[in-house]
Protein backbone atom coordinates (compact mmCIF):
# COMPACT_ATOMS: atom_id res chain seq x y z
CA UNK A 1 0.00 0.00 0.00
CA UNK A 2 1.16 3.62 -0.67
CA UNK A 3 2.15 5.68 1.60
CA UNK A 4 0.71 9.25 2.05
CA UNK A 5 3.73 10.60 0.52
CA UNK A 6 3.77 7.97 -2.43
CA UNK A 7 0.01 9.34 -2.94
CA UNK A 8 1.07 12.84 -3.53
CA UNK A 9 3.68 12.20 -5.64
CA UNK A 10 1.64 12.86 -8.99
CA UNK A 11 -1.42 15.24 -7.50
CA UNK A 12 -2.82 17.90 -9.69
CA UNK A 13 -2.26 20.47 -6.38
CA UNK A 14 1.41 19.50 -5.63
CA UNK A 15 2.65 19.30 -9.37
CA UNK A 16 6.00 21.05 -9.23
CA UNK A 17 7.04 20.38 -5.44
CA UNK A 18 10.32 18.29 -4.12
CA UNK A 19 10.04 15.35 -2.57
CA UNK A 20 11.08 17.41 0.35
CA UNK A 21 8.28 19.79 0.00
CA UNK A 22 5.70 17.04 -0.34
CA UNK A 23 7.22 15.28 2.97
CA UNK A 24 6.43 18.58 4.57
CA UNK A 25 2.81 18.20 3.01
CA UNK A 26 2.66 14.42 4.00
CA UNK A 27 3.55 15.36 7.33
CA UNK A 28 -0.45 16.68 7.97
CA UNK A 29 -2.27 13.97 6.24
CA UNK A 30 -4.21 11.36 7.40
CA UNK A 31 -5.94 8.73 5.47
CA UNK A 32 -9.78 7.66 5.33
CA UNK A 33 -11.56 4.92 3.42
CA UNK A 34 -15.31 5.87 1.80
CA UNK A 35 -17.34 2.92 1.23
CA UNK A 36 -18.78 3.11 -2.53
CA UNK A 37 -22.33 5.27 -2.67
CA UNK A 38 -20.92 6.88 1.02
CA UNK A 39 -21.26 11.19 1.07
CA UNK A 40 -17.69 12.27 1.85
CA UNK A 41 -19.17 15.85 1.98
CA UNK A 42 -22.00 18.22 1.45
CA UNK A 43 -22.09 21.75 -0.40
CA UNK A 44 -22.69 24.17 2.15
CA UNK A 45 -20.71 22.29 4.74
CA UNK A 46 -17.63 23.69 6.23
CA UNK A 47 -14.72 22.94 4.07
CA UNK A 48 -12.02 21.79 7.03
CA UNK A 49 -9.44 19.50 4.81
CA UNK A 50 -8.69 18.84 1.49
CA UNK A 51 -9.06 15.46 -0.06
CA UNK A 52 -6.42 13.07 -2.37
CA UNK A 53 -8.10 10.52 -3.82
CA UNK A 54 -5.76 7.70 -3.33
CA UNK A 55 -7.70 5.17 -5.03
CA UNK A 56 -11.49 4.92 -6.63
CA UNK A 57 -13.57 7.59 -8.20
CA UNK A 58 -15.10 10.23 -6.65
CA UNK A 59 -18.79 12.01 -7.87
CA UNK A 60 -18.80 16.19 -7.33
CA UNK A 61 -22.39 16.81 -7.34
CA UNK A 62 -24.45 20.43 -6.92
CA UNK A 63 -28.34 20.32 -6.61
CA UNK A 64 -30.20 21.14 -9.50
CA UNK A 65 -34.42 21.45 -9.32
CA UNK A 66 -35.61 18.80 -12.06
CA UNK A 67 -39.30 19.09 -13.03
CA UNK A 68 -39.63 20.50 -9.65
CA UNK A 69 -37.80 17.70 -7.72
CA UNK A 70 -34.59 18.31 -6.19
CA UNK A 71 -31.86 16.17 -7.35
CA UNK A 72 -27.96 15.75 -6.85
CA UNK A 73 -26.77 16.34 -10.25
CA UNK A 74 -22.87 14.79 -11.52
CA UNK A 75 -20.82 17.67 -12.81
CA UNK A 76 -17.70 15.62 -12.77
CA UNK A 77 -15.98 12.22 -11.81
CA UNK A 78 -12.88 12.54 -10.28
CA UNK A 79 -9.81 9.48 -9.87
CA UNK A 80 -6.85 9.14 -8.43
CA UNK A 81 -4.61 11.93 -7.85
CA UNK A 82 -7.26 14.73 -8.25
CA UNK A 83 -8.43 16.99 -4.84
CA UNK A 84 -11.48 17.79 -3.52
CA UNK A 85 -12.95 20.39 -0.84
CA UNK A 86 -10.61 22.90 -1.83
CA UNK A 87 -12.51 25.40 -0.45
CA UNK A 88 -10.29 24.34 3.04
CA UNK A 89 -7.74 26.19 1.70
CA UNK A 90 -9.81 29.22 0.62
CA UNK A 91 -12.11 31.44 2.61
CA UNK A 92 -14.56 32.40 3.30
CA UNK A 93 -14.11 28.05 3.61
CA UNK A 94 -17.57 26.72 2.46
CA UNK A 95 -17.28 23.90 0.61
CA UNK A 96 -18.92 24.55 -3.33
CA UNK A 97 -20.01 20.94 -4.61
CA UNK A 98 -20.75 17.58 -2.47
CA UNK A 99 -18.68 14.25 -2.85
CA UNK A 100 -19.83 11.20 -3.26
CA UNK A 101 -17.78 7.88 -3.68
CA UNK A 102 -18.85 5.84 -6.76
CA UNK A 103 -16.29 2.82 -5.88
CA UNK A 104 -14.94 2.07 -2.74
CA UNK A 105 -12.63 5.12 -2.28
CA UNK A 106 -9.27 5.95 -0.57
CA UNK A 107 -8.37 9.47 0.45
CA UNK A 108 -5.07 10.96 2.12
CA UNK A 109 -7.23 13.99 3.95
CA UNK A 110 -5.03 17.26 4.66
CA UNK A 111 -6.30 19.44 7.44
CA UNK A 112 -7.11 22.77 6.42
CA UNK A 113 -5.31 24.61 8.99
CA UNK A 114 -2.28 22.26 9.58
CA UNK A 115 -1.98 22.51 5.36
CA UNK A 116 -2.36 26.23 5.34
CA UNK A 117 0.11 26.36 8.33
CA UNK A 118 2.96 24.43 6.13
CA UNK A 119 2.13 27.25 3.04
CA UNK A 120 2.43 29.65 5.75
CA UNK A 121 6.00 28.06 6.94
CA UNK A 122 7.24 27.16 3.63
CA UNK A 123 6.23 30.24 0.62
CA UNK A 124 8.02 27.79 -1.65
CA UNK A 125 5.60 25.26 -1.12
CA UNK A 126 2.71 28.03 -0.78
CA UNK A 127 3.61 29.70 -4.17
CA UNK A 128 3.46 25.82 -5.86
CA UNK A 129 0.19 25.01 -4.88
CA UNK A 130 -2.02 28.18 -4.62
CA UNK A 131 -0.88 28.40 -8.60
CA UNK A 132 -1.87 25.00 -8.98
CA UNK A 133 -4.99 25.60 -7.11
CA UNK A 134 -5.98 28.53 -9.72
CA UNK A 135 -5.62 26.19 -12.37
CA UNK A 136 -7.73 23.57 -10.72
CA UNK A 137 -10.49 26.40 -10.13
CA UNK A 138 -10.26 27.74 -13.21
CA UNK A 139 -10.25 24.03 -15.07
CA UNK A 140 -13.61 23.65 -13.09
CA UNK A 141 -14.78 26.81 -13.54
CA UNK A 142 -14.15 26.61 -17.50
CA UNK A 143 -16.21 22.75 -16.87
CA UNK A 144 -18.87 24.26 -15.26
CA UNK A 145 -19.35 27.31 -17.94
CA UNK A 146 -19.62 24.96 -20.91
CA UNK A 147 -22.00 22.85 -19.19
CA UNK A 148 -24.20 25.94 -18.51
CA UNK A 149 -23.66 27.18 -22.34
CA UNK A 150 -24.73 23.57 -23.61
CA UNK A 151 -27.71 23.27 -21.55
CA UNK A 152 -28.53 27.01 -22.55
CA UNK A 153 -28.34 26.29 -25.83
CA UNK A 154 -30.73 23.43 -25.76
CA UNK A 155 -33.29 25.62 -24.13
CA UNK A 156 -33.00 28.97 -25.60
CA UNK A 157 -35.09 28.28 -28.98
CA UNK A 158 -33.21 29.27 -32.37
CA UNK A 159 -33.83 32.74 -33.96
CA UNK A 160 -34.43 32.73 -37.61
CA UNK A 161 -31.65 33.40 -39.96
Amino acid sequence: MQSALESLRDVELFQGLSDAHRRAVAAVATERRAAAGETIFKRGDKADALYVIKHGRVDLTFPLQVMGEAREVRFQSLDTGRTLGWSALVSPNLLTMSARATTEVELVVLPGDRLLAVLAAQPAIGHVVMSNLAAVVAARFHELQALWVRELQRKVPQAPA
